[in-house]
């Protein structure tokens, strides 16, 4: 999918406008996303990946969400972002609740 045209990046901005001014930037075949010029999530191959630290991390897990990883010249590097699961994209409530936790993480 072209950059210019990514519909799943306009979806993402839609649901993230209520916690206030989001930003996004191009990087490394994806985008990251900000707020107050801090990095909180990113988007790879369509998928929304929120900053975790231990505890946000425990409760993504339950969820059934895993971690964004990607095969390194040593081998598979796992990062902290998880996966924002689709159930959470579609309950306001708890994608705050998701939100909060990453935005804290950093």
């Amino acid at each position: 999918m072209k950059r210019k045209d990514n519909k799943f990046l306009e979806y993402v901005k839609e649901i993230l406008e209520p916690f206030g001014p989001i930003t996004t930037r191009a990087m490394f075949g994806g985008y990251g996303i900000y707020k107050n010029g801090v990095i909180f999530a990113i988007i790879a191959d369509n998928e929304l990946y929120f900053k975790a630290d231990d505890a946000a991390s425990k409760l993504f897990q339950t969820y059934g969400s895993e971690p964004f990883t990607y095969m390194g010249k040593s081998g598979l590097v796992k990062m902290r972002y998880w996966r924002v699961m689709p159930e959470v994209l579609e309950d306001e409530e708890e994608l705050h609740k998701w939100f909060d936790m990453a935005y804290a993480a950093n």
